[in-house]
């Protein structure tokens, strides 16, 4: 037998060669290019210590630390206290009233029942809203082999215990009945024991959400979307242990621990042998997969339990009273069912340096920390009050454009589409929802203040993605395609998502609903839609240079980048 070991096991994350760190990093998701340190490497153990810090990144990441825990970075020390954490309210009680698969709609009133709802798990997490797009398609019930093929794999049974598992522990018999889950192939086999589920929500925009530094500082302590049911996540707090073959004298973990789990469930009296039968009959119905997918799922377990904080970790294997034996065969992790990559972590891995927002004085270029103070610009940095004074002269004409979308259109430059940028949508999609569609779809009203720049003065690369220019009608009269612009919402973002505005001529009417004004650039939307039309993808998607000019987006509609050389999702 073979326990989850950090030191030489197949389940221990330490274990994992140069490619398959590499390999994990393609399989994770839209991560294209290899990080540059990589060729620079001086031998091929830098290279693996490389490849090995990205791939810890990708999956810090992936399960959005940085938004649900905003004060827990990235850290090579292990330094994650779960027991910061809120517990679910009863967690364990039956609401038999919310029964998962149960005859009849759930008798719950999403807000006369507001209070109650707080201690229901299920009610508050649907699994589709915090994965990867696969699972709104339905993830493949065979996965292709390979890597891309195990990760899928490993992201089904990450998310067996959060959507089918939690809502009968939680939901119908209070965890009296599943004390652990078993997933195995042949003999190797990973067993998890429910230890606690953790509350983790998504902090409630309060009334400093006004406050420009609050809503777009990095890792900002609230979402920039105000929801209507604000998502409760689980922490899901595991003791697990990972085997390849059974031993001769069995295993302690199961034939100390788990039997006296399962003899708590059974009548006052029940024989050993009884006991037995019954703990080999749960192990047997457990879910059965292929061992690359059960490798890389304990891995997943070994890299959580390296993020722990270890003393904590030691002392719950003691608080609960768990025997030497056992602790040798186990350890403390735990799961977060949010399986996206953001953005920034992709670019951290291809190039190597942690994205950072442009922080160079507009007048001497020195590093800044303040920003123009109009609301509506935050487009120039500057290191003093002085610098500030000083550039005005030259940044008074680009401070608000904007202003001239509405009083002078024609005195704006042709070929360029002016966007303001309080057209911004709140990326919703860094926030855990399913695809950019859903995200694009929820993004929250626009406001007044804008996000910071972080590209500075320079161009960078956009995607306009504008689907209703691209359909048209075929005219016998005319004997062409006839495209009628039904005046579509366009968007358009950035690599990093740190801009996307939404654009069209509803556009403006839905900001004043909410009272904001934004400004729209008719003659420049046009013939944004004709470029798209004439030389995007299908007619519907390209890309496009843009820079920030004070409080707007400058597109340029004449000098189109070179499609075919752009590689970014």
């Amino acid at each position: 037998m073979r326990v989850a070991d950090r030191d030489h096991d197949n389940g221990a994350f330490a274990s994992l060669t140069t490619n398959d760190a590499m390999s994990w990093l393609m399989a994770l998701g839209p991560i294209k290019e290899v990080d540059p340190r990589m060729k620079a490497a001086r031998n091929p153990q830098e290279q693996r210590e490389i490849a090995i810090e990205n791939l810890r990144v990708a999956l810090w990441d992936i399960q959005r630390f940085d938004h649900l825990f905003p004060s827990h970075v990235y850290s090579k020390t292990p330094n994650f206290k779960v027991s910061r954490l809120d517990y679910w309210p009863k967690w364990k009680e039956p609401h038999k009233e919310v029964r998962v698969g149960g005859p009849g709609p759930q008798k719950v009133d999403a807000y006369k029942d507001a209070k109650r709802l707080k201690s229901y798990v299920m009610t508050h997490f649907n699994t589709l809203a915090f994965t990867q797009p696969e699972l709104a398609q339905s993830l493949p019930n065979t996965p292709p082999q390979g890597p891309a093929g195990n990760w899928i794999g490993t992201k089904k049974a990450w998310l067996t215990p959060a959507s089918t598992l939690l809502p009968k522990l939680i939901l119908d018999k209070g965890g009296r009945d599943t004390p652990f889950v078993v997933y195995f192939q042949h003999d190797v086999m990973l067993i998890m024991e429910i230890l606690e589920v953790k509350r983790i929500s998504w902090p409630e925009p309060g009334p400093e959400a006004s406050s420009t530094e609050y809503l777009y500082e990095p890792c900002a302590p609230a979402p920039l979307v105000p929801m209507m049911e604000t998502p409760k996540i689980p922490l899901v707090l595991v003791r697990y242990s990972y085997m390849e073959g059974r031993p001769e004298g069995g295993s302690e973990f199961l034939t100390l621990h788990l039997e006296a789990r399962v003899r708590e469930l059974l009548p006052r009296g029940t024989s050993d042998d009884d006991v037995r039968v019954e703990l080999e009959t749960r192990l047997s119905s457990g879910e059965e997969m292929p061992v690359e997918h059960l490798r890389m799922f304990a891995r997943l377990l070994s890299h959580n339990a390296d993020l722990i904080d270890q003393e904590w970790a030691a002392d719950q294997q003691s608080h609960w009273n768990i025997p030497t034996e056992v602790k040798n065969e186990t350890h403390i992790s735990f799961f977060v069912p949010c399986l996206r990559p953001r953005f920034k972590a992709v670019e951290e891995i291809e190039t190597g340096k942690v994205p950072a927002p442009y922080a160079q004085c507009g007048e001497c270029k020195k590093d800044a920390t303040k920003r123009c103070a109009a609301r509506k610009c935050r487009a120039v940095c500057y290191c003093s009050r002085e610098c500030a004074k000083a550039n005005w002269s030259q940044h008074k004409a680009d401070c608000k454009v904007s202003k001239k979308i509405a009083s002078d259109p024609d005195s704006l430059p042709k070929d360029t589409l002016y966007i303001p940028v309080c057209a911004y949508i709140h990326w919703t999609l860094d926030f855990g929802f399913a695809s950019e569609q859903e995200g694009v779809k929820m993004g929250g009203p626009p406001t007044e203040e804008n996000p910071r720049n972080e590209y500075g003065p320079e161009r960078f690369v956009c995607r306009v993605a504008l689907p209703d220019v691209g359909q048209g009608q075929w005219d016998p009269h005319q004997g062409k395609v006839i495209y009628h612009d039904r005046g579509g919402t366009a968007y358009l973002y950035d690599r990093r998502r740190s801009v996307i505005v939404r654009l069209g001529p509803q556009e403006p009417t839905k900001a004043m609903v909410h009272g904001v004004t934004i400004p729209f650039h008719e003659a420049g939307y046009r013939k944004l839609s004709a470029v798209v039309r004439e030389r995007g993808a299908q007619g519907q998607l390209l890309f496009v240079w843009v820079r920030r000019v004070g409080d707007c987006i400058e597109v340029d509609l004449k000098d189109i980048p070179d499609q075919r050389v752009i590689r970014w999702d």
